[in-house]
């Protein structure tokens, strides 16, 4: 569940798969940190996030013209990959009623 999962970064208890790639190990770790003060970005003034913008993870990014660029392709890394007989696409009867009981007026963003 979500809570579980905010449980575990908060415990700083997470593992990377292997075959992470290195460079995205570091940002995420450097994004992770606890301390909001020493978390990457953090201190950069202004809404640029420079030093998000060096990281290494992101080399050969032209920010100035990132909007003209055609985004990378995603690949899934499945060598296999099958739906399973017993899913169905579309809404099931739980999922509409948990819709029609939402109330957007009392949501928060």
């Amino acid at each position: 569940t979500e809570f579980l999962t905010f449980q575990k970064i908060l415990k700083m208890d997470y593992e990377f798969p292997e075959g992470f790639p290195a460079d995205a190990k570091d940002l995420v770790e450097k994004l992770l940190v606890l301390d909001h003060a020493k978390r990457l970005g953090a201190n950069d003034m202004g809404e640029t996030y420079e030093s998000i913008r060096k990281h290494p993870f992101f080399e050969g990014i032209d920010w100035e013209n990132i909007w003209e660029q055609t985004p990378p392709t995603i690949s899934p890394n499945l060598e296999e990959y099958s739906v399973p007989d017993h899913l169905e696409p579309g809404l099931g009867k739980n999922q509409i009623m948990r819709l029609w009981e939402f109330d957007l007026s009392t949501s928060r963003g």
